[in-house]
């Protein structure tokens, strides 16, 4: 049995997920100002990750969870953008017995959330925001890097974290504006999670007798799959009157 695994544990000393994610806030606020109007965005993403890793080791639909980001958008020119965010999401995975015998003997699972925060570049194939082309709608490539934290459960009952570790995400999408205002977009990433302890069942050299460890020179990677909505801000001028 899995009587190998053990929990996963952080130095007290790494600064706390609460600290990180107030001070990343702190950071995107400061970019929405009257001076950068008409050039940002906010919004919401709503969507589902997915994992694959030592548990589950082929895409499953089947296997999505809930995943959240709040974000704010700036706008370089009308082909690059920055996406600064916050998020939430959860991970669950479960040995497919169908797979091979180890995985049929090992049976192991788990279910979790973290916390995130990225930063992210999004290139624009069509310049969609010129009024004057009434090109409305543009396919784009994202990537960029973040931070996140894991905390998850095993089959056994076992409690263990990832602790705080950087992630790197790269996907595409399209994005539709629906007016000045607002803009639609849909997207799907690839997320390198810089881990091998999401599943908890790669903790300790892999037993060469019944493979029961797992795999630990592969990472753990998450998908996800999602829609947003942003809202542009723009600046109203109030013409200035003179007095005589």
């Amino acid at each position: 049995m899995l009587s190998s695994l053990q929990s996963y544990h952080t130095d007290k000393r790494v600064l706390k997920p609460k600290c990180i994610f107030g001070l990343a806030l702190a950071a995107m606020l400061c970019l929405v100002s009257p001076a950068r109007a008409q050039n940002s965005e906010i919004g919401f993403e709503l969507g589902g990750y997915n994992y694959l890793g030592d548990v589950t080791r082929s895409y499953k639909l089947n296997n999505h969870s809930v995943g959240a980001q709040f974000f704010i958008r700036k706008h370089v020119d009308n082909a690059l953008s920055m996406r600064w965010s916050l998020g939430v999401g959860n991970l669950r995975g479960a040995d497919d017995e169908a797979f091979d015998v180890f995985s049929a003997n090992r049976r192991a699972s788990f279910n979790g959330s973290f916390f995130n925060t990225d930063m992210l570049f999004e290139y624009h194939f069509l310049d969609y925001r010129d009024e004057k082309l009434q090109q409305y709608w543009t396919p784009y490539l994202l990537f960029g890097l973040g931070l996140y934290r894991f905390e998850g459960t095993d089959n056994f009952g076992n409690s263990y974290s990832s602790g705080i570790n950087l992630r790197l995400p790269v996907g595409i999408g399209i994005k539709y504006m629906l007016d000045r205002r607002w803009t639609l977009a849909i997207s799907t990433s690839a997320i390198k999670s810089n881990s091998d302890v999401l599943d908890n069942v790669s903790l300790t050299t892999p037993n060469i007798k019944d493979y029961r460890g797992g795999n630990p020179n592969d990472d753990d990677w998450m998908f996800f799959t999602a829609v947003s909505i942003s809202y542009t801000l723009w600046k109203i001028v109030c013409p200035q009157t003179r007095l005589r």
